[in-house]
C-alpha cells in the first residue's frame, strides 16, 4: 500500500460502492485495480463567499486511481475528470515508472497538481 487508498479514507465522508478497494481481488493483490469515488465537502471559505453565491459547501470528489504501471490506462479514464490532481509517492518505493507516467497525465489533463 502506497497510501493513496489509505488518504483517501482519511479524507471521505461518502463513498461509493467501487471505493477503498471493495473489490475482492483488490482485496486478494493488496492493490486498487477500479477507480474508486468518494467526497467530501468543506464550508466556503469567506473570502470566497462571492464565487460561490447561493452555496453554503463545496464538495470535492476524490477519484482513487490505480498505482500499478499495468492499469495505466484506468488512471487515464479516471484523470478525465479531474480538475487538480494530488500525486501520492511511495517514500519507501520511491517515484517508479508508473510514477512518471501519471505526472505527464496530469500536466496534459489537470490544471493544477500537487505531488
Amino acid at each position: 500500500d502506497s497510501g493513496k487508498t489509505s488518504l483517501v479514507k482519511a479524507l471521505s465522508t461518502t463513498l461509493s460502492t467501487a471505493a477503498l478497494d471493495k473489490h475482492p481481488e483488490s482485496r486478494k493483490r493488496g492493490i486498487t485495480l477500479d477507480l474508486g469515488f468518494s467526497n467530501f465537502q468543506i464550508d466556503i471559505p469567506e473570502h470566497r463567499q462571492k464565487d460561490f453565491e447561493g452555496y453554503d459547501k463545496i464538495q470535492f470528489t476524490l477519484v482513487d486511481c490505480p498505482g500499478h504501471a499495468s492499469l495505466i490506462k484506468t488512471v487515464i479514464g479516471g484523470a478525465a475528470i479531474i480538475d487538480l490532481m494530488i500525486l501520492v509517492i511511495d517514500i519507501n518505493k520511491g517515484i517508479q515508472t508508473q510514477t512518471a507516467e501519471c505526472l505527464v497525465i496530469g500536466e496534459i489533463l489537470s490544471e493544477r497538481m500537487i505531488v
